[in-house]
């Protein structure tokens, strides 16, 4: 035994003796069910957590209450604004990409902000603070620097109501750029598919979509997500897609309008069939 712990022993043995009576007779006291020495125990602990809460209370007068609330108060007040800073943060990133986007296409945009969102478990809409005044009209695409969003379906003097491809009521031609394979792309109330695509086509899990060129509403090639899993039907000769949607339209903040103005009477009917009627 190292010569250190035996003078400790020799130094502190009654110490050390007392100690360990003293852990025992604690023990033994807390597993003793006899009426007295529960009684014993019960205003034991009863006068330690008074004198626990006295300590407490004279200790307090010591402290300067008002100053540690104040503090309490201001750490508060700083994470709130060190919250509404980050967020701002994350929407100027935001801002800065579509900026950077609007300045690599050749169409004329409209950047707008979402103010409300209707959303069930089958429709989606926003609203936007955009319209007439902006020169934005219903058939217009919305997008953001990430793929597209929905349509423009009405559109007062200041804001406008864009359909997303989150509604039951949209319809769009679009086509896997990779292989030039095209479908319609719907919604079903959970999923994003193309339905009854026939087996033999050239289409795989990966595979990009993008808004067709059958598509006389949307301009071409607005990419629209990736498909993400591929099931054959009973019969076997076709296949449904289900499609993952490049835009998170739960976070989307803000958007881009592609003005784009088409009139003619083919147009107005492909609009209404992809769910454009009111």
């Amino acid at each position: 035994m190292p010569q250190f712990i035996r003078v400790f022993l020799s130094k502190f043995k009654e110490y050390i003796v007392l100690v360990l009576l003293l852990i025992l007779s604690l023990v033994l006291i807390t597993l003793n069910n006899n009426d007295k020495v529960r009684n014993v125990r019960l205003y034991t602990l009863g006068f330690f957590a008074s004198l626990n809460s006295s300590l407490l209370q004279l200790t307090s007068v010591f402290e300067n209450t008002e100053y540690i609330e104040s503090l309490e108060k201001h750490n508060a007040e700083l994470m709130l604004e060190n919250n509404r800073l980050r967020i701002y943060g994350l929407e100027n990133q935001k801002l800065n990409d579509i900026l950077n986007f609007q300045s690599t296409t050749n169409y004329k945009i409209e950047t707008a902000k979402i103010i409300s969102r209707l959303v069930s478990k089958i429709n989606g809409y926003f609203i936007i603070n955009k319209g007439i005044e902006n020169e934005i009209s219903e058939g217009m695409p919305v997008i953001t620097d990430e793929g597209f969003v929905g349509i423009i379906i009405e559109s007062s003097e200041n804001y406008s109501v864009v359909r997303t491809f989150e509604n039951s009521l949209f319809k769009v031609a679009v086509k896997i750029q990779r292989s030039n394979v095209n479908g319609i792309l719907n919604w079903d109330g959970k999923n994003l598919l193309i339905n009854n695509v026939p087996t033999t086509d050239d289409v795989e899990v990966g595979d990009r979509v993008v808004i067709s060129e059958l598509s006389s509403i949307l301009p071409p090639t607005i990419p629209v997500g990736i498909v993400s899993e591929k099931e054959s039907t009973v019969s076997g000769v076709l296949s449904n897609l289900k499609i993952k949607p490049f835009v998170e339209l739960n976070s989307t903040r803000n958007v881009m309008v592609i003005k784009v103005h088409k009139s003619n009477e083919l147009d107005s009917l492909l609009y209404k069939i992809v769910g454009g009627e009111k």
